[in-house]
C-alpha cells in the first residue's frame, strides 16, 4: 500500500509546479522563420517542434484552451481516472475518520476499532499514531474502484457539457448548464460510484475487512442488488454536491480569468477546487451524514435499523440532536477539501499533458498566449512585454525550429534596447 501512496503523492506534486525537464514533449509551435518554403497561412506551416533540453516548471505546459481541439472521450477518461484515484488515495485516512465518526457507534463497534469497550469515538482518538493501520484500511479498494469512477465521471461530464452547449444559446449557458451537465454525469456514473461507496464505506466502518470479503458479503443475500442498497441516499446527496462543486469551480475559474487575464496555474486550480468544495461540504454535510448512516448501519446489528432517508433524519435529530449531523464536519473538511483541490489540480494538469503529447496543435492565438505566460520562465528573466524573459524564450524556440523541410534553424536577431528620450 505504501507504494500506492508514494505514487499518488508524486503525481500530485508533479502537477502543482515541481520542476522537470520537458525535452521529451513535442509541442506544435509554428515556424518562426520567414524564409520557409511553406506559407504561414498554410495548414502545414504548423509543425511539431521539440523543446530545448532546459529545466522548465511542469506547470508551464500550454493551457488546454490554447489547442485547436478539445480532448477526446478516451483522453478525458484517462485524465479523470488519474485525478480521482490520486486524490482519493491520498486523502483516504481522513475519509476513514469521517466515516467512523458519522456511523452509529455501539460498544461492539468501538471495540472493533481498537478503543475501550463502550467508549465514545472522537476525532482526537482517531488521529493517534497507533490508529494509522486502522485509518488506511480499505485504501487499496479505494484506489482500484476510484479509477473507473473517475474515468466515467469526468469523461461523461465533459461530453455532456459539450453536447448541451451545442443546443443551448450562449446567453442561457452558465451555472445552470454546468449544474445540469454535472447532474446527468453523476446519475450515469452512479452505476460505478454506488458499488464503490458501498464497498469502501463498509470497509472503513469495520463491517468488512477487505475488498474480497466486502464483495462476498454485499452480494451474498441480494446478489448484485446488494451493491446498490445505498443508491437512493447516495445519488440524492451526490447530484447537488457534485453539481454545486463543479458550478463553484467553473465560476471561480471565470472570475480568475477576468481578474488576471490569463489561464489559471495548477496550484490555482487546486486552490479554487478547495474553495468550491469547502462551500459545498458545509451545505451538504447533513445529507452526507444520513447517507453514511444508511450505508454503514450493517456494522451496528444491535441497534434498530433505519427504514429510509426520512426516518433516519428524524431519528438522528430526535435521539442525538442537530449537532449529530455535523459530527463528521471537521474530518469531512479535512478529507474532501484537499481531495477536490488535488483532483481538480491533477485533472487540469492531465488535460494539458494529454494535449501536449498528442496530435493536437496550438492555435496562433493560443501559442502567443503561452509565450506571454512563459515570460521569465526560460532564462530567469523578467520584466514587461519584450523583456529579457520573453527574449530568451523566443531565442530558444527559434534554435529548435529546424525540421526535415528546414534543416537550418531560423536566425535570431536580438533587439536593441530603446534609449529613453530626454525631455
Amino acid at each position: 500500500m505504501r507504494y500506492v501512496f508514494l505514487l499518488c503523492l508524486t503525481l500530485a506534486t508533479r502537477s502543482n509546479g515541481t520542476s522537470a525537464t520537458l525535452s521529451k514533449f513535442h509541442f506544435p509551435l509554428a515556424s518562426f522563420s520567414s524564409s520557409s518554403s511553406t506559407p504561414p497561412s498554410s495548414p502545414t506551416a504548423s509543425a511539431f517542434v521539440k523543446l530545448p533540453s532546459v529545466s522548465l516548471p511542469i506547470s508551464s505546459l500550454p493551457p488546454a484552451s490554447a489547442y485547436n481541439r478539445p480532448l477526446h472521450f478516451w483522453e478525458n477518461m484517462i485524465c479523470g481516472a488519474v485525478s480521482r484515484s490520486v486524490s482519493q488515495t491520498i486523502m483516504h485516512p481522513a475519509n476513514t475518520m469521517k466515516t467512523i465518526l458519522q456511523s452509529r457507534t455501539s460498544s461492539s463497534h468501538a471495540a472493533s476499532i481498537g478503543l475501550a469497550e463502550g467508549s465514545k469515538v472522537t476525532l482526537r482518538q482517531l488521529m493517534k499514531f497507533k490508529n494509522l493501520k486502522l485509518l488506511t484500511r480499505g485504501a487499496g479498494a479505494q484506489f482500484c474502484l476510484s479509477v473507473p469512477h473517475g474515468a466515467v465521471n469526468f469523461a461523461t461530464l465533459e461530453y455532456t457539457r459539450r453536447l448541451l452547449s451545442k443546443h443551448v444559446a450562449a446567453k442561457y449557458a452558465g451555472p445552470g448548464l454546468d449544474f445540469l451537465s454535472s447532474g446527468i454525469a453523476t446519475f450515469i456514473c452512479s452505476t460505478v460510484s454506488t458499488p464503490q461507496m458501498m464497498i469502501t464505506d463498509n470497509i472503513m466502518a469495520g463491517t468488512y475487512s477487505n475488498l474480497f470479503t466486502a464483495v462476498k458479503g454485499l452480494s451474498g443475500s441480494k446478489g448484485i442488488g446488494g451493491f446498490y442498497t445505498g443508491w437512493l441516499p447516495g445519488i440524492t446527496g451526490k447530484i447537488p454536491s457534485y453539481g454545486m462543486t463543479w458550478v463553484f469551480f467553473q465560476q471561480l475559474k471565470e472570475f480568475q480569468l477576468k481578474l488576471f487575464k490569463r489561464d489559471p496555474k495548477n496550484w490555482e486550480n487546486s486552490l479554487m477546487g478547495c474553495l468550491a468544495s469547502t462551500t459545498t461540504v458545509c451545505i451538504m454535510i447533513p445529507m452526507d451524514t444520513i447517507k453514511t448512516r444508511l450505508v454503514t448501519q450493517l456494522s451496528c446489528p444491535d441497534l434498530v435499523p433505519y427504514k429510509g432517508m426520512v426516518d433516519c433524519g428524524k431519528r438522528v435529530f430526535a435521539e442525538e440532536g442537530a449537532v449529530a449531523f455535523y459530527r463528521g464536519l471537521p474530518p469531512r473538511l479535512l478529507s474532501v477539501v484537499p481531495m477536490i483541490g488535488i483532483q481538480f489540480g491533477v485533472y487540469e494538469f492531465m488535460k494539458k499533458f494529454m494535449l501536449a503529447t498528442g496530435d493536437a496543435e496550438l492555435t496562433t492565438s493560443g501559442r502567443r498566449k503561452w509565450e506571454r505566460q512563459l515570460k521569465g520562465v526560460v532564462g530567469g528573466g523578467g520584466g514587461g512585454r519584450g523583456g529579457e524573459g520573453e527574449s530568451k524564450m523566443i531565442q530558444n524556440a527559434m534554435q529548435v525550429a529546424a525540421d526535415d523541410d528546414q534543416p537550418n534553424a531560423a536566425p535570431f536577431i536580438k533587439r536593441r534596447p530603446q534609449k529613453k528620450k530626454n525631455k
